[in-house]
């Protein structure tokens, strides 16, 4: 019987309290179901001279195998091309974009050692399925191993277009990579329709069908917008956990809406956009309307853009406050500390409002769970950025253009004046649309058409 195989950059491994929702409980049931494994680096660097050993460890029928990467292989494969060359590319900022022949070849390297294990643990008819930008080599390594597997990519981030791959060198290589894979999946239908038109501007493809024939192999290009599983995240939001002690100092006001927004510190979520709206917003009409309440987890620090922004954010906050605060109300709250799935989700609940302003987002599942959350009997408002995946399918959010600060503006006056009956009738068309496509409707609609893959070459294209 064939099991099913899960590579992904980090692993979540099982613990007491696990948070709900999300990717990890998605592929743990996926994994369970099946039997399987899941493949993956554990957070941890060790030296360069240090043997990088895989791990193993058993739970519920599903089998987790880690490994450290070394110092190199974070600073060139993580930190490197995956993070400071493929991230700002396929987000569409390739003026951001670092190339190193150096850290490309790194990246080959660990797409290689997880490929070799890969071939020691995969039986003949087991699947694989490959997550995200980190693995974009994997199959071709695992085909040069002899691999004949059915073997899947998801790819949880944008697709850029045809203009933002040709500014990278190595761009035909790995795009020849990828097609070592049986599926491709993407977030959105732009996001196929731009995969698409890559292959045939870069590569000259013939493709049918959402299928792209290249030196006789097919391969099929399909969306697969990720859900949540949000009956779990309604029981979390209903908790009595959240103690605003631990994360602010001063704590928001209760007295007056709040606004939240909750990301990592990246240039693709358009957080100084929003405060540049926020701040315009408090001067024509006063700063007691509302608490802003920015969740702002710092990440990548290690890379030179993201620590820049990450101190132009907390000074552009304190300098709002400074400047339109007054003695009974500071209009914006944050906090760096990254909180427990679990108390996010109370704090969406109580939140009048969410604002999602990426600039550029695969999906968003933030816009997804707040919805989720929420009372529905006195459900909040969403504002959702048009450039995230998430715009597709949930457009009976308030759709902002985060470029337009007339349109955030606009927007968030809307949000907060919208009267309980059309807050109500926009939360349930929401919430129907996020219950029949969930987090499990979207892995059983991924695995069902890799399991029907051809794994074979064509006879005849």
């Amino acid at each position: 019987m064939s099991q099913l195989i899960v590579v992904s950059n980090r692993v979540t491994l099982p613990q007491s309290g696990q948070a709900v929702g999300g990717l990890a409980v998605a592929l743990n049931d996926a994994l369970k179901d099946h039997g399987g494994t899941w493949l993956g680096w554990n957070g941890a660097q060790v030296s360069d001279i240090h043997p990088l050993e895989f791990q193993e460890q058993q739970h519920d029928q599903v089998t987790y195998v880690t490994t450290p990467l070394s110092h190199t292989e974070h600073q060139d494969f993580y930190s490197g091309f995956a993070n400071n060359t493929l991230w700002p590319m396929l987000h569409s900022r390739s003026d951001l974009m670092v190339e190193d022949p150096t850290q490309f070849h790194i990246y080959q390297q660990v797409n290689q050692r997880f490929a070799q294990k890969i071939a020691e643990i995969a039986q003949e008819d087991d699947i694989i399925w490959v997550h995200d930008y980190h693995f974009l080599s994997l199959a071709q390594h695992c085909r040069q191993l002899g691999l004949k597997n059915r073997i899947g990519f998801f790819l949880h981030i944008p697709f850029s277009n045809a203009g933002h791959w040709q500014q990278l060198h190595v761009a035909n290589t790995l795009l020849t990579h990828v097609l070592a894979y049986d599926v491709i999946g993407l977030q959105t239908q732009a996001d196929q329709d731009d995969c698409i038109e890559v292959y045939q501007t870069l590569l000259n493809t013939a493709i049918k069908h959402n299928t792209i024939f290249y030196q006789q192999r097919r391969v099929l290009v399909q969306a697969y917008p990720i859900g949540i599983d949000p009956h779990a995240i309604q029981q979390a939001a209903k908790g009595d956990s959240l103690l605003l002690q631990d994360y602010f100092d001063p704590i928001p006001k209760h007295n007056v809406p709040w606004i939240i927004s909750a990301e990592r510190v990246d240039y693709s979520k358009g957080i100084l956009e929003r405060l540049n709206a926020i701040e315009s917003w408090i001067k024509e009409q006063g700063s007691d309307r509302f608490a802003a309440i920015q969740v702002a987890c710092p990440c990548r620090m290690e890379v030179e853009t993201y620590k820049n922004l990450y101190n132009s954010v907390n000074q552009r906050i304190a300098l709002i406050n400074q400047e339109v605060s007054c003695l009974e109300h500071q209009p914006i709250y944050v906090t760096n500390q990254m909180i427990p799935h679990h108390q996010l989700m109370q704090f969406y609940r109580q939140s009048a409002v969410c604002w999602v302003n990426s600039l550029k987002d695969g999906m968003n599942l933030v816009a997804k769970e707040y919805i989720a959350a929420q009372d529905p009997d006195n459900p909040g408002v969403l504002l959702l950025s048009c450039h995230t995946g998430a715009a597709e399918q949930m457009q009976q959010a308030l759709i902002v253009n985060p470029h337009d600060i007339k349109s955030l503006k606009d927007a968030l006056s809307k949000a907060l004046d919208m009267p309980l009956s059309e807050r109500m009738i926009r939360y349930h068309a929401l919430i129907k649309d996020l219950e029949v496509n969930d987090i499990h409707a979207w892995r059983t609609s991924f695995l069902a058409d890799l399991s029907h893959a051809n794994t074979g070459h064509l006879h005849e294209v």
